[in-house]
C-alpha cells in the first residue's frame, strides 16, 4: 500500500503505519526559525510560544499532535498515478437540471480553477460530482473531499465506496482513520494541514459550516494541500455572499431531485418555553405535537446545548411511549446510534446540531426546539429544516420551530426556503408548491 502525501511526525508514523520503513523517507524540520519566532510547516503559522524545557512548539495544530522546534516531518514523495478505467456502478440517475451541471462541471473544468456548486439541501449535490470524479480518477489525478463536520465524511464516504467500489478510498477523522491508498482521500479539514501541493482537486463539502467558515487556519490547511495547479469545488445549500462572488464558476440549483418542495417550517410558539426549559420540562402542547408526529413520522429533535439532550429525553420518556435515543458531538456510540436511527430502530433522536448537515435519514420530520437560541442562525435552521423528506416515499414530513419568539434569524430562514421553492417552481423543477 501506498503511504504517500502525508506529512508526519515520527510518532505519528509509529502511531497510524507501525509497518512502515522511514529509513527511506524525506525529511524536513517540523519548525523553522524567522527571526525571534518559529514558523510552523505543517499549519504556516507564526509562534513565539516557549515549553519550560527552552524549545519553542506550535499552539495552533496541537489537535493533530504537538509540532516543535526540534521535531521533523517525514513523508514519502507522491508517485505519479498512471491511468486506469473508475468504474461508477451508481444505479440512479440524474435529472435533468442535475445532468446539466454535471456536464458543466467537466466542461469549466478545463478553463476555471474554482466552482460553487450552491444546491437546496437533498439536491443530490454528491451523485452531480460523481461524472466529474470518475474522469479525473481515469486521469490518474489525486482528489480530496473534505468537510469540517465529521458526520458529513462519514456519509460521503460510505456514498463513494458503494458508487466508486473499485477505487482505494481513504478517510481520515478524529475517530477513524482507515488507510486504503493515497489517490481518493475523505477527510475532516483538519486533516488537510498533513499534505502539502498534493491534490489535484479539493472538493469541500459544507463549505459555510463551522469551524471552516470562520478559521482562516483551515482555509489556509485547504490552499496548502491543493497542487498550484488543482481545482476546487465548493458545495452548499446556504453558501455566503462573498463565496458566490469570487468563485469562477457558481451552478444553481433550487429544487430536489425528487421534484417535492421543501417543506416550509411552521413556527409552534409556546410563551412558557424557556421557564419550562429551567425545570427540565416540555409544555404540554410540545409533548402532544411530537407525539402525533412520531405516529406518522420518525423525528430528529434538535436542542440547541447538550446540557438539554437527555432532560428533555427523560420528559418525553415519561410521557408516552417512544424509542428514543441522544447523540451529541462526543457521544462514543455516535455512528452507531446513527446508523441504528437509519435502520429505524428509534422513532426519535435528540441531538445537538452536530447533525444539521450531511447525514441522510429516511421518512423524518424534524423538530427544533428553543429555535430563537442565539446559536441557531438563518443557515443552522435552514440546515436543520433541511433534513425532512430528503429520501424515500413522501410520508407527511413536517418542520416545526418550537420559540416563545420570532426573531429575523428565524424568518430569514423561512422566506429562504420559499424563495427556492418559489425559483424551482419557476423553473419546472418541482411539481407543485
Amino acid at each position: 500500500m501506498e503511504i504517500t502525501g502525508q506529512r508526519l511526525l515520527k510518532k505519528e508514523w509509529q502511531a497510524f503505519y507501525p509497518q512502515v520503513d522511514l529509513s527511506q523517507a524525506k525529511k524536513i524540520p517540523a519548525m523553522t526559525e524567522l527571526g525571534s519566532d518559529w514558523l510552523c510547516q505543517r499549519c504556516g503559522e507564526v509562534s513565539h510560544e516557549k515549553v519550560p524545557a527552552g524549545f519553542f512548539y506550535c499552539p495552533f495544530c496541537l489537535v493533530l499532535a504537538r509540532v516543535d522546534s526540534r521535531s521533523f516531518f517525514y513523508y514519502f514523495p507522491a508517485k505519479k498515478l498512471s491511468k486506469k478505467k473508475a468504474v461508477l456502478v451508481w444505479q440512479g440517475e440524474l435529472s435533468e437540471p442535475q445532468c446539466e451541471i454535471a456536464d458543466s462541471l467537466i466542461q469549466d473544468h478545463a478553463t476555471a480553477q474554482t466552482f460553487l456548486l450552491w444546491a437546496v439541501t437533498g439536491a443530490g449535490k454528491t451523485e452531480i460530482l460523481f461524472p466529474l470524479l470518475q474522469r479525473l480518477l481515469e486521469q490518474g489525478k489525486r482528489v480530496a473531499v473534505t468537510s469540517p463536520r465529521v458526520d458529513v465524511c462519514n456519509e460521503l464516504f460510505l456514498r463513494f465506496r458503494q458508487a466508486f467500489p473499485k477505487e482505494k478510498i481513504s478517510i481520515f477523522h478524529g475517530q477513524v482513520r482507515k488507510t486504503a491508498g493515497d489517490g481518493f482521500v475523505v477527510c475532516t479539514v483538519h486533516q488537510l494541514l498533513r499534505y502539502h501541493q498534493y491534490f489535484d482537486l479539493v472538493i469541500v463539502d459544507e463549505v459555510d459550516a463551522f469551524p471552516y467558515a470562520e478559521d482562516p487556519l483551515l482555509q489556509r490547511a485547504v490552499d496548502h494541500a491543493q497542487k498550484s495547479t488543482g481545482k476546487r469545488v465548493y458545495l452548499s445549500a446556504t453558501p455566503a455572499e462573498s463565496l458566490k462572488q469570487t468563485v469562477d464558476r457558481l451552478y444553481y440549483l433550487p429544487a430536489r431531485y425528487h421534484r417535492r418542495s421543501l417543506p416550509v417550517p411552521e413556527v409552534f410558539f409556546s410563551w412558557r418555553l424557556e421557564k419550562q426549559l429551567q425545570i427540565g420540562r416540555l409544555p404540554k402542547n410540545i409533548l402532544a405535537k411530537l407525539a402525533s408526529l412520531v405516529e406518522k413520522n420518525n423525528v430528529l429533535l434538535f436542542c440547541p446545548n447538550i446540557s438539554l439532550l437527555q432532560k428533555m429525553a427523560d420528559c418525553i420518556a415519561q410521557e408516552f411511549t417512544v424509542r428514543l435515543t441522544t447523540v451529541f458531538s462526543q457521544d462514543q456510540e455516535r455512528l452507531v446510534k446513527v446508523e441504528n436511527m437509519r435502520a429505524g430502530k428509534y422513532q426519535l433522536l435528540l441531538t445537538t446540531t452536530i447533525l444539521e448537515r450531511g447525514v441522510t435519514f429516511e421518512n423524518v420530520s424534524v423538530v427544533v426546539l428553543q429555535a430563537s437560541h442565539r446559536i441557531f442562525k438563518k443557515a443552522s435552521l435552514v440546515q436543520m429544516a433541511g433534513r425532512a423528506d430528503r429520501k424515500g416515499a413522501y410520508n407527511q414530513a413536517k418542520v416545526i420551530f418550537v420559540t416563545s419568539e420570532q426573531t429575523a434569524a428565524i424568518q430569514a430562514a423561512i422566506n429562504e426556503i420559499k424563495q427556492n421553492n418559489q425559483q424551482a417552481l419557476v423553473r419546472g423543477l418541482i411539481d407543485e408548491m
